[in-house]
């Protein structure tokens, strides 16, 4: 949602500071409707009739800063985590060429997918497989 359909939806303005924390708020809130997002906030915020602002208590900034922290811990945490999927997966192809196995490679294609896998023989200069080569020859047509 942006700022202006929160204004439109609310009918009253906010600041742009103030939004930043509103936003956390709103995506952190899930599958929440918009209307009754806004609805709940609006009855939540005081209101200042002379500028027709809202104001977010500070309970409700202190709060969107800590959704907006630990978005961007959960932002970091995931690409560490793509980050060892990539390299383990990369260890499982190299050990199911060295020893012929099976099991490595379907491992790592659980965890990256077939067309990663086929890729990364490629680029590490490593023998396709019948299955490899069946991927590559039904993805081509």
């Amino acid at each position: 949602m942006t700022q202006k359909e929160f204004e439109d939806r609310t009918r009253r303005l906010i600041t742009a500071e103030d939004y930043h924390f509103v936003e956390n708020l709103y995506i952190a809130a899930g599958n929440m409707d918009k209307d009754e997002f806004c609805k709940e906030m609006k009855a939540m915020c005081a209101y200042d009739g002379a500028n027709d602002h809202i104001e977010l208590r500070q309970c409700l900034k202190e709060v969107g800063r800590r959704v907006g922290g630990m978005d961007a811990e959960l932002s970091f945490l995931k690409k560490a985590v793509k980050k060892e999927r990539e390299e383990l997966a990369e260890f499982l192809i190299g050990k199911a060429s060295a020893y012929n196995d099976t099991d490595f490679y379907n491992k790592a294609v659980k965890l990256v997918g077939q067309k990663e896998v086929v890729t990364r023989k490629i680029k590490m200069g490593l023998p396709l497989w019948e299955e490899d080569v069946q991927y590559i020859n039904a993805n081509l047509k």
